[in-house]
């Protein structure tokens, strides 16, 4: 079921962003802009407690704004959204966090694009409710990731979260995500 539903979730997710748009200008090239992306997908949480109280996938998405330096990759900070709802009840997750994302020179990446890989950390904000009680709590958190970046505005990533829990609930798992770069 949980494989039905992912397909179907990044078949809507393809659809609605259309198709492949024209390259991106290269980093060089953005000048004063501020790279913002936007990523819609899902958290598969690793714990059974956490499946069985928010359910096996927690739909959402984040925002990602990029700060590009000289040298040292780019520093990316990312606000996001996840829920899961099962029988009633809630989980949800919200990570403010930081990374810092580097890619392997590729002189072809407006032909080809490039993959891109980095780590992060920051602060995982949980609640859980259902049955009458609500319980939250903010928690450090830290994540790896790896993406590849098409040659045009559109991406994929995929991230590992490690975080603490909030009553016994844990948001550790993969989370992937389609996005678009603005």
């Amino acid at each position: 079921m949980r494989k039905a539903v992912t397909i179907a979730a990044a078949t809507l997710l393809t659809a609605v962003c259309g198709g492949f748009v024209t390259a991106a200008p290269a980093q060089a090239q953005l000048g004063s802009v501020v790279p913002v992306r936007a990523k819609l997908g899902v958290l598969l949480p690793q714990d059974g407690d956490t499946k069985d109280f928010g359910g096996d996938v927690l739909y959402g998405g984040e925002l990602d704004v990029t700060v590009p330096l000289p040298g040292a990759g780019q520093t990316v900070f990312t606000a996001g959204y996840y829920e899961g709802r099962n029988s009633g009840r809630k989980y949800r997750v919200i990570p403010l966090t930081i990374s810092q994302v580097f890619s392997p020179p590729n002189p072809a990446a407006g032909l080809t694009g490039n993959v891109y890989f980095g780590l992060g950390a920051g602060a995982y904000l949980l609640r859980a409710s259902g049955e009458g009680e609500s319980e939250e709590k903010t928690t450090f958190g830290g994540f790896a990731l790896a993406g590849y970046q098409f040659p045009n505005a559109f991406f994929v990533e995929g991230k590992y979260h490690v975080a603490g829990s909030v009553g016994g609930l844990s948001p550790n798992g993969l989370s992937f995500t389609l996005g678009r770069r603005f």
